[in-house]
């Protein structure tokens, strides 16, 4: 793992739902020991995002005006769940050709966990789940999956959304097939049998869809850990899993500007 050079390309880190810069800071640490130019966080205001008929695009956006102020020359994309996963999207649909053909490769953390149809039961139990954790830190909880008051509330709310946001919802059902069908790098999933919030399955398929298109894949699961939790639970795999597969495509670059 520590002959990984990634001298003079730059990584984007798309966080979850609910994710503080300080939670990606160990993600960051390891590409910056490896000689990345820079490190480009970014986590989306998810009430926001899943709240306005363009809030994801205006997440993508944020994405894309970041990288197009730091010009890279080579580009890492490392993402954690839905959240990132989408922000990731609307990154893709907001960029030039030009900086599309700077991406060398794409690291997925337990995503994507979207189907290609996605109904009113699924929408509101999926969302509830990624949206509770977010709630009760907004009022000063601890951290949890669910809550007897906060997690009904939310599904009912998140039960009546579907029916008022359907831009937003074919958008979402779109989305695995815009990431399928953009560009040329190769993917590496990573993920859990355990994860609750995106089954196995989701992602399993996903890759299918991705290998049958012609796209390069390569994936790890594991058996027991939760969700976006690999990296710690599996630290010493989970990092020598991503320096295996960037190695033969992320290229040395020398320090120089590059113009978009």
């Amino acid at each position: 793992m520590s002959d990984l050079d990634l001298s003079g390309a730059h990584v984007a880190i798309l966080g979850w739902a609910g994710s503080h810069p300080k939670q990606l800071r160990g993600v960051g640490r390891f590409y910056r020991r490896r000689g990345v130019r820079a490190v480009i966080p970014h986590s989306a205001t998810v009430w926001r995002a899943m709240g306005t008929p363009d809030g994801w695009q205006r997440e993508g956006r944020l994405v894309v005006d970041a990288l197009e102020e730091a010009a890279p020359d080579s580009l890492v994309v490392h993402l954690f769940s839905n959240g990132g996963f989408w922000t990731w999207v609307a990154a893709l649909e907001a960029m030039t050709p030009a900086m599309r053909s700077r991406i060398s490769a794409v690291v997925m953390d337990s995503a994507p966990g979207v189907p290609e149809r996605i109904d009113p039961l699924y929408y509101a139990h999926h969302s509830t789940q990624a949206m509770v954790p977010i709630a009760l830190a907004a009022l000063g909880r601890p951290p949890a999956e669910s809550h007897p008051l906060v997690t009904p509330a939310i599904w009912a709310f998140m039960r009546f959304y579907f029916h008022v946001s359907p831009r937003q919802i074919a958008w979402a059902e779109r989305s695995t097939t815009v990431t399928i069908e953009t560009g040329e790098w190769d993917h590496l999933l990573l993920y859990s049998a355990a994860d609750r919030l995106v089954p196995p399955h989701f992602v399993e398929a996903f890759a299918h869809r991705l290998r049958v298109a012609g796209r390069g894949v390569e994936s790890t699961r594991w058996e027991e850990s939760a969700h976006v939790r690999h990296m710690i639970g599996h630290r010493s795999e989970y990092f020598g899993r991503i320096a295996e597969f960037l190695g033969p495509r992320v290229r040395s670059i020398p320090p120089t500007s590059a113009t978009l």
